[in-house]
């Protein structure tokens, strides 16, 4: 059964027919929804205005689970006041909900963790240390967790003075003095994994966290760029201020 009630977030909105919008949402209580809201485009209506990312929202659908009609909807707090640098990373992290998330799985810890990095984004919070958190949740939250304080093969604790590589689906692993340089951007040091795992954000940990995340979300994403990351690399090309460098 339905709740009565959702607590959540536009995601992604489109035209649909004439006068309406197909709308993918992420909730509390069902996790990602899609949902048609009918008869408001061209409206000047509240509920128009209110389907916009990053306000919060307090709505109720029904109909069938493929896609939902929406109903009640209604402001659950003062929209996020997102912009430049910010803004583009919010739009990332509502773009990487999208394309994986599964429809209407409830994620409450992730969805608590989305909601502290719009907050923390709209604050003027620095940028790559939410981001790099953010996917490490996504991760954990979809099963694709990866333990970096042990090796998975032996179970042995990662080691500060040691390098090691990172091996999809099975976790980390020790590197072989002989593989020298060979393993490219797969080749961190324990001291950064290790300061990864516990949200210890220096640049080398920063720089380690986004080579790993990168390399686990991109067989899940596949081949189909980010939008969100073309618009950024397009719009900011020639900018790269201190708190961001390039975040995503």
């Amino acid at each position: 059964m339905l709740p009565e009630q959702l607590t959540g977030f536009v995601l992604h909105r489109r035209s649909y027919r004439e006068t309406s919008y197909l709308t993918d949402l992420f909730t509390l209580e069902l996790g990602k929804v899609s949902a048609v809201a009918r008869g408001v485009r061209g409206n000047k209506g509240d509920k128009k205005s209110l389907l916009q990312s990053f306000q919060p929202l307090l709505l109720s659908v029904s109909g069938k689970h493929e896609l939902r009609n929406l109903h009640q909807l209604e402001s659950a707090g003062s929209m996020l006041q997102l912009v430049g640098h910010q803004l583009f990373s919010a739009m990332y992290l509502n773009e990487l909900l999208n394309r994986l998330l599964p429809k209407e799985v409830p994620h409450p810890e992730l969805f608590l963790a989305y909601q502290q990095s719009l907050t923390w984004l709209a604050n003027g919070g620095d940028i790559e240390p939410c981001l790099r958190q953010f996917e490490l949740s996504l991760l954990d939250d979809m099963g694709y967790g990866i333990d970096l304080t042990i090796e998975y093969e032996n179970g042995k604790t990662v080691e500060p003075n040691v390098d090691y590589c990172l091996v999809l689906e099975n976790g980390i692993k020790r590197i072989d003095v002989s593989a020298n340089g060979a393993l490219g951007s797969n080749r961190f040091s324990g001291e950064a994994l290790l300061q990864v795992s516990h949200h210890i954000w220096t640049p080398n940990s920063l720089q380690c966290a986004k080579r790993i995340t990168r390399m686990a979300l991109s067989p899940l994403l596949g081949r189909k760029p980010l939008k969100s990351r073309e618009l950024f690399q397009q719009t900011w090309k020639a900018v790269k201020p201190a708190n961001i460098g390039n975040g995503k």
